[in-house]
Formats: C-alpha cells, structure tokens, sequence
C-alpha cells in the first residue's frame, strides 16, 4: 500500500513537471511578441503560474529548488541568479499562497478571469492620485510607501528596482495589476492612489 501511494505520487509530480516545462516552452519565448489581446495565451501563462503553485505546495516548496529556472523565468526573468534571495524568495511565495488560500477577502480583491490580459503599470483610467500625495507622480515605482517594502518582498531589490518587474507573475498577478479597486487601496493603506468617481 505505501509503494503503490508513492508510486502515484511521484507519477503525480512527473505529470507535473512535464506538463510544466512544455507550458515553459510555449509561453516563454512568447513573453515579448503575444498580442495582449490573445485571450489564449493569457490562459496558457496562468496556467504555467499555476503549475508551479501546485508543485510548490505538492512538494512542500522543493520543487522550487530542484526546478529553480522555471520558478525564476516565471518571478524574476530580469534578475541575475546573484541578486535572487533564493530562501526569502521560497518563504515569499509560500506566505502568498497561504493568504490567497486562506483569507476570502484578500482573494476577493482580486477578481479576474484566466483570459484577463496582463498589465504592467496601474490603471489610470481607474484611479487617480490623492490631492494630499506629495511624491512622485508616475506610477508605483518609487513609492517611498510601497506595498512591496510592506509585504517584506524579497524581489524589492535594495536600490528600489524591483526585480520582478515584466514577469509573468508581476503581469497576470498582484503587482502589475495593483491597485483596481478601493479594497486593495485600504488593504495596503496606499497614501498614494484613489478610485476614480464614474
């Protein structure tokens, strides 16, 4: 009975890993030229993000060691091995899964669908900057008051550059996408943005 339950497991996870790395295949080498529109890759992306939550979690978070380039492609593609804080990036993504599995409202603030498509700055036409902000006027970067530096995110890099910018969690996620509704601005106690009145 134990053989045969880790048989199955280890068939689970070879499953997995190749269901993983061929969606690796065809998302990756398209990052840069997918039209934004293609509903199809967008579900495809996801569905990479997603494999590895799964192996993250059916391995206890070793799979994110033994499959560390397909992790790093999918949170940090821009970042050199030497800047990735590999155990803080470990726990990091394990505290997000936690919290997206067990707390209804932070998983209600983000509603979305899997052909959303992916967004790399903050949506001006759903918000708009707060008449008492006194800094920077773009977009999230520079923030002094980051949801990033709250979060503790090891992908904040000491020089402020966020080494998870243009990757496809950044994209398909939180970050990118950050902030669409009022929740998110009161869960993160943003100085900086307010929804827009329509």
């Amino acid at each position: 009975m134990h053989n045969a339950f880790v048989r199955r497991y280890l068939w689970f996870l070879a499953v997995l890993v190749g269901a993983a790395a061929v969606l690796a295949l065809i998302v990756l080498p398209l990052q840069k030229t997918a039209a934004v529109a293609n509903a199809g890759y967008n579900v495809l992306a996801r569905l990479y993000l997603y494999l590895l939550f799964v192996l993250f979690i059916a391995t206890g978070g070793v799979a994110m060691f033994a499959l560390f380039p397909l992790y790093k492609a999918a949170f940090a593609p821009l970042a050199s091995y030497s800047e990735l804080p590999v155990f803080e990036l470990w726990l990091h993504i394990y505290k997000v899964m936690w919290r997206s599995l067990t707390n209804q409202q932070y998983r209600d603030m983000y509603p979305g669908k899997i052909t959303d498509p992916p967004k790399l700055n903050t949506d001006r036409s759903l918000v708009t900057i707060k008449k008492t902000w006194q800094g920077v006027s773009g977009n999230c970067d520079a923030c002094e008051f980051t949801c990033c530096q709250k979060l503790n995110c090891p992908l904040f890099g000491k020089n402020g550059r966020c080494l998870g910018y243009d990757s496809i969690f950044f994209k398909y996620f939180y970050c990118g996408r950050y902030p669409e509704n009022q929740a998110q601005i009161d869960y993160y106690d943003c100085p900086k943005w307010a929804m827009r009145n329509f």
